[in-house]
């Protein structure tokens, strides 16, 4: 029995390993054609997104070597995630895979009442204007009712409660708008039968539409040539860790990770016990097996649907609450185009809707999207990342026809005793 699952396990990490491969050696034509080396091309890519400063091959992905910092002419050896001279990419890719594991979560939780939701984009930037009003709106509010006239003459007790307070109400505020708008295609479904696929998308460019129309109108700050909102106050920022709890730790320079990717961890974790360890999250998976089956066994499968559009949308809402709450610190005209929604479902297809699977394969689509990103400083567009991300998405959806090729190949190098004895007696 633990061979058996020992091969499973090898076989389902052998597909997304095959599929990237594959995705990297199709690229390398597009690569060729832009009279590139491919090699080279990659170890920039993957040094880019995943190596210490002055990363220049593969090697130096895992052992990193440098100069000592007292003595220039002694090189030192680091293990190279540890290396943070100059500040890590890594530390980047982990503000980026943020928002990613946040939305791939959300999507899984609704793939796995069978609904197949990719509502994300919409309820991320209803929950990011909503952070973003009240990260300013709210504070101005507390100054007033506590009679301060210049903030800076505000109490050090009044300030440290608002920085406890003001981001709390802002990320429930956050996550309620994106449960309800989210709740909205879960009661079409249930109670008018309509595709959750077309209402998602639907609500997503209503959302966007309307966030749109928010941030140039209404909401609008100044008329800078780019329409934003105001800037949210201190006491609403989730400080990052370079500003705040690990200033000296150079591994975060340049970064803006906070506190944004630990809540994202201890949600991987809740999620993951709630889908797999509680009544409710087995209620939800059963209702995507069978719902008949699951009618019958005493679940009310349109409840268990509601709930799952309710945490869906609570886990998008959050997402573009730290977005602008612990990232950007206010909402720009365009940020609700940019479909880093959509990135979380990618992300969740190509983990299988694992939890596990979602941190690794959320880190690495970050890795290669910020490696990108720095790949047109050079004579290689951007766009490559993105087409190394489509095409391993389109490898990783034959899985069934790779199992089928390891399962050929296995029974051609090891067949079945059966199969050998009877060879046997005819000879």
């Amino acid at each position: 029995m633990t061979s058996l699952r020992l091969r499973q396990w090898l076989e389902n990490a052998a597909i997304p390993i095959f599929a990237v491969l594959l995705g990297l050696l199709v690229c390398s034509l597009f690569v060729l054609a832009a009279h590139t080396d491919p090699i080279q091309t990659y170890q920039r890519l993957f040094c880019e997104g995943f190596g210490p400063r002055g990363c220049q091959t593969f090697g130096d992905l895992i052992i990193f070597r440098a100069p000592a910092a007292d003595n220039p002419d002694v090189i030192q050896t680091f293990f190279a995630p540890f290396y943070g001279a100059g500040g890590h990419p890594l530390s980047v890719v982990l503000e980026h895979v943020t928002i990613l594991i946040l939305t791939a979560l959300s999507a899984t939780v609704a793939f796995q009442a069978g609904l197949f939701s990719i509502g994300m984009d919409g309820q991320l930037v209803l929950g990011a204007i909503t952070a973003g009003f009240l990260g300013y709106w709210l504070p101005a509010q507390i100054y007033k009712l506590a009679g301060v006239a210049d903030i800076k003459g505000a109490s050090e007790s009044l300030v440290t409660v608002m920085h406890l307070v003001v981001p709390l109400v802002c990320l429930l505020a956050a996550m309620a708008v994106g449960a309800v708008y989210s709740w909205i295609a879960g009661y079409l479904k249930v109670k008018l039968n309509v595709n959750e696929l077309i209402s998602t998308i639907i609500l997503n460019a209503i959302a966007v539409q309307l966030v749109g129309y928010l941030v140039n109108f209404p909401l609008r700050s100044d008329m800078t040539q780019t329409a934003r909102t105001a800037r949210i106050d201190d006491t609403a920022w989730l400080v990052p860790f370079n500003r705040g709890l690990l200033p000296n730790v150079e591994w975060f320079d340049g970064s803006r990770v906070g506190v944004g990717i630990i809540i994202a961890l201890v949600a991987a974790v809740v999620i993951g016990f709630y889908l797999w360890r509680t009544t409710a999250g087995y209620e939800q998976r059963m209702t995507r097996g069978s719902g008949l089956f699951a009618r019958f066994a005493g679940v009310a499968n349109e409840r268990a649907a509601l709930r799952a559009m309710l945490i869906s949308g609570a886990l998008s809402g959050l997402a573009g609450a730290i977005q602008i709450i612990g990232v950007e610190r206010r909402v720009v005209d365009g940020f609700a185009s940019a479909g880093m929604g959509f990135d979380g479902v990618l992300v969740a297809v190509l983990a299988h809707e694992s939890i596990v699977g979602i941190i690794i394969v959320g880190t690495f689509f970050a890795g290669l999207e910020q490696g990108a990103i720095n790949l047109q400083f050079g004579d290689i567009p951007r766009q490559l990342g993105g087409i190394i991300i489509a095409f391993i998405i389109l490898f990783n959806s034959m899985e069934d026809y790779f199992r089928e090729v390891l399962t050929r190949l296995r029974l051609r190098l090891r067949p079945p005793r059966s199969a050998s004895a009877s060879s046997e007696v005819v000879t």
